[in-house]
C-alpha cells in the first residue's frame, strides 16, 4: 500500500485490554491483519488481582469507590474456592460493566458513563449476557512472568492517587486565593442604538459540558505493579487479597466476575490487577515485550508463526 508516493505498513490489533491491564495483545502487521481473526480462535486466559471489601465505579482500581462492605466473614481461600468454581464454571450470565465498550441505543456505555449525565449513568439498562468459562482457579500466588508483565499494586495504587489528589486539591486552593477578583459584567447602554443600526447582539454561548475522560494519574512506566518475591518464584497474598486464573470464551468481562463473586460472598470486590496470559494459540511467555519492539524482534516473532 502507498501513500501520497511513500510505502506504508497496515498494522492491526485483535482484541483491546482494559486501562490498567497488561498482558497478551496480538498485532497482525501487512497480510497478517487479514488473518487475525484465524489466529484468534479459540480461549482466552486472564489472571486477575482481587481485593474484597470495597467496589468502585469502574470495577478496578482505577474509579472511585461507591459501596463498601465487611468482608472478614470470608476466612479462608478456600470458602471463596467452593462457591466461586462450581457457581462460575460453564455458561453462565454476566451484566457487563458500565465502563466498557459495549453499544447501547447506539451509544457505547463508556460513553455514557463519561458523558456528564449522571441522572442517565445512573438508569442505563445494560443487557445481560451469556458467556463461557472453562476453568476457574482461586489461588492465593502470582507467578513471576505474570508479574513482570505488570500487575497493578491496587493498595499502593490507591494511596498514591489519593495524595496526588490531596495535593492537587491544596494547590487549586492556594492558585483560587491568588487570583484577583473577576471583573463585574457592564452591560452597554447602547444596546438598542447597535440594535437599530442593525448590529446583531451576540449572543454568549455556553459550554456544554460533553464529559471527559478521567486524567489518568500514571502511565506503563510509573504506575505501582506488583514486585516479586526475591526468595521464590510466586508471590503470595492473604485476604481480603486473592489471585483469580480464568479461562474463558470471547466477550467475558473478569471485572463483572469479580463483582458477581463478591455478592455471592455476601460482600463486594474489586479486580485491582489484571494479565492476560493467553489469547487464542499466543501465550503470555512467547509475547514481545515493549522494550523488544525493533525490526529485527519483530520479524523474529512473526516467522515463529509462519
Amino acid at each position: 500500500m502507498r501513500k501520497r508516493g511513500k510505502p506504508v505498513m497496515k498494522v492491526g490489533h485483535g482484541g483491546t485490554l482494559d486501562p490498567l491491564a497488561s498482558g497478551v495483545l496480538v498485532l497482525g502487521i501487512g497480510k497478517g491483519t487479514s488473518k487475525l481473526q484465524s489466529y484468534l480462535e479459540g480461549d482466552k486466559q486472564y489472571t486477575a488481582m482481587v481485593e474484597l471489601g470495597y467496589e468502585t465505579t469502574t470495577l478496578d482500581a482505577e474509579g472511585e469507590i461507591v459501596k463498601t462492605m465487611d468482608w472478614n466473614h470470608v476466612t479462608s481461600i478456600d470458602s471463596i474456592r467452593e462457591t466461586v468454581v462450581p457457581k462460575f464454571t460453564g455458561k453462565i450470565q454476566q451484566v457487563p460493566p458500565l465502563y466498557s465498550a459495549i453499544r447501547v441505543d447506539g451509544k457505547r456505555l463508556y460513553e455514557i458513563a463519561r458523558g456528564g449525565d449522571e441522572k442517565e449513568a445512573q438508569h442505563v439498562e445494560i443487557p445481560m449476557r451469556d458467556v463461557e468459562v472453562y476453568k476457574v482457579e482461586v489461588e492465593n500466588t502470582l507467578s513471576e512472568s505474570v508479574i513482570q508483565s505488570g500487575v497493578v499494586d491496587g493498595k499502593k495504587y490507591k494511596e498514591a492517587v489519593k495524595e496526588m489528589e490531596a495535593a492537587a486539591a491544596v494547590a487549586a486552593a492556594e492558585k483560587a486565593a491568588a487570583a484577583p477578583p473577576p471583573a463585574e459584567d457592564v452591560e452597554e447602554s447602547n444596546d438598542e442604538a447597535n440594535n437599530t443600526a442593525g448590529k446583531k447582539k451576540k449572543k454568549r454561548r455556553g459550554n456544554k459540558n460533553k464529559g471527559t475522560k478521567k486524567k489518568s494519574f500514571f502511565d506503563e512506566s510509573t504506575v505501582p505493579t506488583v514486585q516479586c518475591d526475591s526468595t521464590t518464584d510466586t508471590t503470595s497474598f492473604e485476604l481480603p487479597l486473592f489471585t483469580l486464573n480464568v479461562s474463558c470464551g470471547g466477550g467475558t468481562y473478569i471485572r463483572s466476575i469479580v463483582r458477581d463473586i463478591g455478592y455471592e460472598m455476601d460482600t463486594v470486590a474489586t479486580m485491582t490487577g489484571l494479565v492476560r496470559t493467553k489469547q487464542g494459540p499466543f501465550l503470555l511467555e512467547d509475547a514481545l515485550r515493549k522494550e523488544d519492539w525493533n525490526a529485527d524482534k519483530i520479524y523474529e516473532a512473526m516467522t515463529k508463526i509462519e
